[in-house]
């Protein structure tokens, strides 16, 4: 029997056999040596990715972790600094305070020794009016009784001397 299409025909069915063979021979050689370290390297590879990214993530957490606790104290910085503000404030507001009053204390301590001066002035003033009246009394009375007088006369000593009492007390309130 003659095949003509050559399928079955012995001498190139041994060829066929032979290169069927090779290729499993082949397949073999490639699974057993080849394929065990390439495909160690794509798993140390892929292991390697993963330890990176692995690594990028924690890196990034603890960034994020870092950036909320630089947050954290640049609001605490801040309260701190309005706190310091508000102090300062509040400080500048006592110290204006307390200068207000003090000066309100000093002005009515120099009005009150101001008065005191001017009572004191004014009483010293008084003794002195009294002083001189007294003299011009006591001068009066003098030449009253060295002289004999008559009713006239003395009333015209009295007019004198109120009329020079009262241009002395006149001179010195102007």
């Amino acid at each position: 029997m003659s095949d003509p299409t050559g399928i079955f025909d012995l001498p190139n069915t041994s060829l066929i056999f032979w290169e069927i063979i090779t290729f499993a021979i082949l397949l073999f050689l490639l699974y057993r040596y080849v394929y065990p370290p390439i495909r160690d390297q794509i798993q140390r590879r892929q292991s390697e990715i993963e330890q990176a990214i692995d690594e990028a993530q924690k890196t990034r957490g603890e960034a994020r972790e870092l950036l909320a606790e630089y947050r954290r104290q640049i609001e605490e910085a801040r309260g701190e600094a309005r706190q310091i503000l508000d102090e300062a404030r509040k400080q500048g507001e006592a110290a204006r305070e307390r200068a207000k009053r003090e000066a309100r204390e000093e002005g009515e301590r120099i009005i009150q020794r101001a008065r005191e001066e001017i009572e004191r002035e004014r009483d010293a003033a008084l003794r002195e009016l009294r002083r001189e009246v007294a003299d011009m009394v006591i001068v009066a009375t003098e030449r009253i009784i060295r002289h004999e007088l008559d009713r006239e006369e003395h009333e015209r000593l009295i007019s004198e001397a109120l009329e020079s009492l009262e241009a002395e007390v006149a001179g010195e309130t102007r």
